[in-house]
């Protein structure tokens, strides 16, 4: 089988000279197919390394910590093993902007936490920063193929979406997004027993380590993992590496078996997973019960809580010694607390830093200037601070992202809840 897979994904290096986007995640799957390609290419004589291929990851910035050490290590030597032998394969680390990550979605956008029914995580973190580098890569490529180690038997939902795409002579489907690229899965009908066989009894091409891969399953899976040594063992296949923040699941399994082993990082992130869903249950009074089209019912989490939540993020850093969350995140924090539905001042993150640490955060150019301008401009067209820094604020965040679809109807919505707030005044004065 593994002979067959070798010499099919040789005919298609050889077909043509679109180059290969190969995506790895540090799992065993991503880890075998990776494997498989550098065979094939270290297999081929030194001139004929020609076709471009990236091998690409995507760091959602909330991995599991064993996980993210493995996966930098691993691409490091990947690229250095390309290097030394001219295997034309470069190792890429993507990450979502600062604007998209985990914690400005929900502490400064006021997202609640992921759910099966708004899980808004998965295109933000890991699709848009791999979409965004194979577009821009096809201006110079004109096509792509993506090779994955996506395996029917890994899940249902899996096989049916390899089912659901039409295949080509070579077996490449179309990528249903990017019409310019073709998806290969050379490992698609491949047990996880054949897929840890190939780990264990073949040396990895990069110099790479699977037996610790196999020992973070191990440890993922409670340390109850027994070495699989025929298709009747019990592996540790079924474990699945995801972020330590995932509140989509009902358990994390992976993590706490991580913890259960003796990682004792996993403890204080494991209390605040239960925090964000404690955060999430409209019932425990966190969340604003209008949403943010006007529409009554579970919306954003409200300013107070996003307070309390950065608070709480920054003695989880203090307290784990982990690198959670950053100062371009901060700042960006900042900007959308200003335009949310009861803004902050402008000082609240600068604020909570200080009472967490007593440093004081570097604020952007200009700030404080303009902060003087907004009061004087409030003033003169009589219009209220909050709702002017609202709108100054949104505007901000549209700007840096460079698009404008749905700036009217977001400045159309703060100008509605500036008015509700005044008639709500006007009752009140007049009660």
């Amino acid at each position: 089988m593994i002979q067959n897979i070798l010499e099919s994904l040789h005919r298609l290096y050889s077909m043509d000279a679109r180059p290969w986007i190969v995506g790895y995640s540090g799992g065993k799957d991503s880890s075998m197919i990776a494997s498989l390609v550098f065979e094939v290419v270290m297999a081929l004589p030194p001139e004929q390394r020609t076709k471009e291929i990236c091998v690409v990851c995507t760091d959602t910035r909330v991995e599991i910590p064993a996980v993210v050490s493995r996966v930098q290590s691993e691409l490091d030597l990947m690229q250095a093993c390309s290097e030394k032998h001219g295997l034309n394969i470069s190792a890429h680390l993507l990450k979502p902007t600062a604007q998209q990550s985990f914690w400005v979605n929900i502490i400064g956008r006021g997202y609640p936490p992921p759910n099966r029914t708004f899980r808004w995580c998965t295109q933000r973190l890991k699709i848009d920063p791999v979409s965004e580098f194979i577009r821009g890569k096809l201006g110079h490529w004109g096509e792509a193929i993506i090779v994955l180690g996506a395996r029917r038997s890994e899940s249902g939902s899996r096989a049916q979406t390899l089912d659901a795409r039409a295949k080509s002579e070579f077996g490449l489907r179309r990528h249903d997004d990017l019409p310019r690229c073709w998806i290969s899965t050379p490992i698609e009908h491949i047990s996880t027993f054949e897929v840890w066989d190939y780990l264990m009894e073949r040396p990895c091409p990069w110099d790479g380590d699977n037996q610790t891969l196999f020992q973070l399953y191990r440890d993922a899976s409670g340390g109850e993992c027994p070495l699989v040594v025929d298709q009747s063992t019990p592996s540790c296949g079924n474990s699945r590496f995801g972020c330590w923040t995932c509140t989509v699941v009902e358990k994390d399994k992976a993590s706490e078996g991580l913890l259960a082993t003796g990682d004792q990082r996993m403890e204080s992130l494991l209390r605040f997973r239960e925090t964000l869903l404690h955060f999430r249950d409209p019932e425990n009074g966190y969340r604003d019960m209008v949403r943010k089209n006007g529409q009554e019912g579970p919306g954003p989490l409200k300013i107070e809580a996003r307070k309390e939540l950065l608070t709480k993020l920054l003695a989880l850093q203090d307290e784990s010694g982990l690198p959670v969350i950053s100062e371009e995140e901060l700042h960006w924090i900042q900007t959308f607390w200003n335009s949310a539905r009861n803004p902050d001042d402008g000082t609240g993150v600068v604020n909570i830093i200080f009472q967490q640490k007593g440093d004081a955060m570097p604020e952007r150019k200009d700030e404080a200037e303009l902060r003087e301008i907004e009061e004087r401009v409030a003033t003169e067209k009589e219009i209220s601070i909050e709702t002017l820094r609202r709108l100054v604020s949104k505007v901000e965040e549209y700007g840096e992202s460079h698009r404008a679809v749905g700036l009217p109807d977001e400045l159309l919505q703060i100008l509605q809840d500036d008015l509700r707030e005044r008639q709500l005044e006007k009752e009140q004065t007049h009660a």
